[in-house]
């Protein structure tokens, strides 16, 4: 669990850090939810799956930088939205991890 920080509002969101992703990314669901505003890409970002498929509705809008805070640490990143199953709201890649040790 970690905090989003919007204005100054905090949400509780569910992470996974997952070393199989390259870049961060948020929920469609959860944008949705918390009414996050986002921005579309001139041209859609080819964002694909873990078998390697390209996931044709993602890769058109993303967010402005936002807040993350764990603990007493902070982050700001953009976001790609991204489908996701319910129960995760944001996946953070392996670099996030390894700039950011648990």
């Amino acid at each position: 669990m970690m905090v989003l920080k919007e204005g100054e509002t905090n949400y509780r969101i569910q992470v996974l850090l997952d070393t199989g992703c390259s870049i961060p990314l948020i929920n469609q669901k959860t944008v949705k939810r918390l009414g996050i505003l986002t921005k579309q890409h001139d041209t859609a970002i080819p964002i694909e799956n873990f078998t390697g498929q390209t996931v044709e509705v993602a890769g058109q809008h993303y967010t402005k930088p936002l807040l993350l805070q764990h603990w007493q640490h902070f982050t700001q990143e953009c976001f790609e939205v991204f489908p996701m199953e319910e129960g995760t709201d944001i996946f953070l890649p392996f670099w996030w991890v390894a700039k950011h040790p648990p």
